[in-house]
């Protein structure tokens, strides 16, 4: 068996703009392994929402895949039709998304919404779909499931509506959880609590879990292995540890940096100096102020990944290091 559930593999995805073409995602390459949290980390913009819509065949009309692979669970999803694709969006891959109202349905109780999954894809009989409502409402942490079920989106806390996001998710089971940014505008509290939730349903089922976030504290406490990207491109990866441990790309290390810590005594935070990516020629220089590192000539060369250290991979190109490109 192949332990990868989600392979990537140069995945350019543009979009038509009367009569421009506008690169958002530019040869993307990423892994998700079975049982894995993958986290895919960059300011907005970066392009990672239109990767994970990409997955699922849900670019917006303007948007289009230009080249590369999308495979799941060995299968080429490139190649589905849209009717292939209902049959995994939802059931073998669900999607977590980060704006609850605009994702559920304001004229519809929150229990029969949870059950939209398992009725099209006829996973349980019907006379069966309002216990497993209740029994996933219970799961996602309401005390009181049986009541929940008959109130309407606009009853429900912020907090409240992304955990029945996350009961959607959850229903029908799937192999792999897209969460796009799954805890913005909660606070703290909320936030653990659902990210808990998600890793809980990851553990329990063997899934996989590609995590969308531009929070470095998040990435540090659920992540496995951390893909960063910036201006369309991926800028760095390794697994957590080592992203932490030794990050090499100036654009990893701001956003590390930027990341609060009281017992530091630091004044204030990092801030990150944006370039204007259509002023930027070289792959390689997407982001390096002089002002930031040392090692900025680096990353003026157009680049690709580079293996600095075993499963590390870098966009810069050093000579000095003898390394080797990976594409």
């Amino acid at each position: 068996m192949n332990q990868h559930i989600l392979e990537i593999e140069k995945l350019k995805v543009s979009f038509k703009k009367k009569s421009e073409q506008h690169i958002a995602v530019n040869e993307v390459s990423l892994q998700v392994e079975r049982g894995q949290t993958v986290a895919l980390i960059g300011e907005s913009g970066s392009g990672k929402s239109i990767t994970s819509l990409s997955v699922l065949n849900l670019l917006p009309v303007n948007g289009f895949v230009e080249s590369g692979s999308i495979r799941f669970d060995g299968k080429e999803l490139l190649t589905y039709s849209d009717k292939e694709m209902r049959k995994i969006r939802g059931n073998e891959i669900s999607m977590i998304f980060q704006d609850a109202i605009a994702s559920l349905n304001p004229g519809m109780k929150v229990g029969i919404q949870i059950t939209e999954g398992l009725r099209y894809h006829n996973l349980i009989p019907k006379p069966d779909l309002k216990s497993e409502a209740l029994q996933l409402l219970e799961q996602v942490g309401f005390n009181n499931p049986a009541h929940v079920y008959h109130q309407y989106p606009e009853q429900l806390s912020g907090g409240m509506k992304q955990r029945i996001l996350i009961a959607m998710a959850m229903s029908c089971k799937p192999k792999l959880i897209i969460a796009d940014e799954p805890t913005t505008s909660l606070d703290v509290t909320i936030q653990r609590q659902v990210l808990d939730l998600i890793d809980q349903y990851k553990t329990d089922l063997s899934a996989s879990v590609l995590l969308i976030t531009h929070d470095f504290g998040v990435v540090a406490e659920y992540a496995d292995w951390v893909y960063v990207m910036l201006g369309g491109h991926i800028v760095e990866s390794a697994d957590v540890y080592t992203i932490f441990k030794n990050p090499m790309h100036p654009y990893t290390k701001a956003l590390i940096g930027s990341i609060p810590n009281p017992s530091s005594g630091q004044e204030r935070l990092k801030s990150i100096q944006d370039y204007p990516l259509e002023s930027v020629s070289n792959d390689g220089r997407r982001f390096a102020p002089d002002t930031y590192t040392k090692e900025s000539s680096f990353f003026d060369t157009p680049s690709s990944l580079i293996e600095v250290e075993p499963l590390h991979y870098v966009r810069f190109y050093d000579e000095e290091r003898k390394v080797t490109a990976i594409g």
